[in-house]
């Protein structure tokens, strides 16, 4: 969960306010150890640790857990792990520890949440396990701009509701405040969330947010990070042209367009990095590859 290691403090708020945790409110959280070695030879991998700390002891852990799926087998893997990542996060920080699971529905969070029977007498572990449509919708700037990743976490639970549009809006909002590799991520994310009925919408809101909210350059240097051509170094025109016309064509495939040979050589011959940029801003919208170039002047003019 990259959003929980880019803001270590969101997974307490949660706890806290969504699952009524005795969670202590700590001036620092930090991600913590995420890879606990056995006396037996082998290792446990968790997800996420995030530590609360004052000064340099450890008050409080969080071990926060991505689960899909709720079948047969992922929950004996859960009964025999999850009570493990706790005890042994527990004896190495020896502070209080607690288990969050992130589900991507109530139905799957309920399994999970079903209690372990570890055999000890009173020793029941019961994940806390919470998914989208639990979490508060974000509606407003405020909100978004200062719990943004709480913004793109709760959004899938709230798009087929009258609350639906302003989520959207918040969710773009949030986006200008991650890491551009993060950004990137999760437009495709709420992309395939957002219901079929209503991805035209949700197209035409990241349109306008291109317009509105000038992200030319932001999207420009968010998708030159996924291409980072080497020519980009010390800045030259060729490789920014280059690192762009790769990124163009790199969002048109993640988006599941075809990208013909006709398309792939205009988009690479092209040197012009407004144009470039323009096409850049169009791939995340379009339904077909071919009409990121609006009419035939605008195809003339890539193959210059």
């Amino acid at each position: 969960m990259q959003l929980l290691r880019h803001r270590p403090e969101l997974a307490p708020q949660i706890a806290r306010a969504v699952l009524g945790l005795p969670v202590p409110d700590l001036p620092c959280w930090r991600p913590g150890p995420e890879t606990v070695t056995l006396l037996s030879p082998g290792e446990l991998h968790l997800d996420v640790v995030l530590v609360g700390a004052t000064a340099d002891k450890p008050e409080f852990a969080i071990v926060h857990e991505v689960q899909n799926s709720c079948g047969t087998s992922e929950l004996e893997r859960i009964a025999l792990s999850w009570p493990a990542y706790v005890t042994h996060v527990r004896q190495r920080l020896a502070c209080p520890v607690v288990l969050l699971a992130f589900c991507p529905d109530e139905r799957t969070a309920r399994k999970v949440a079903a209690p372990v029977e570890t055999g000890h007498p009173d020793f029941v572990f019961r994940p806390r396990t919470y998914w989208p449509g639990i979490l508060p919708a974000i509606t407003t700037v405020a909100e978004a701009d200062r719990w943004p990743e709480l913004a793109l976490l709760s959004a899938p639970g709230h798009l087929g509701d009258g609350e639906r549009r302003s989520v959207l809006e918040m969710v773009l909002e949030a986006m200008q405040h991650l890491e551009p590799d993060l950004r990137v991520h999760y437009h495709d994310y709420i992309s395939k969330c957002v219901p079929v009925r209503y991805r035209k919408e949700w197209e035409e809101l990241v349109a306008i947010a291109i317009e509105n909210y000038h992200w030319e350059s932001d999207f420009a240097r968010e998708h030159q990070a996924i291409g980072r051509a080497e020519g980009l170094a010390e800045g030259r025109a060729e490789g920014q042209a280059e690192a762009l016309s790769g990124s163009v064509l790199r969002i048109l495939e993640r988006r599941g367009l075809a990208v013909g040979e006709t398309v792939r050589a205009h988009v690479t011959d092209c040197s012009d990095l407004a144009q470039l940029t323009r096409w850049l801003d169009l791939a995340l919208v379009v339904d077909s590859a071919e009409k990121i170039f609006g009419d035939e002047a605008d195809l003339r003019q890539g193959s210059d």
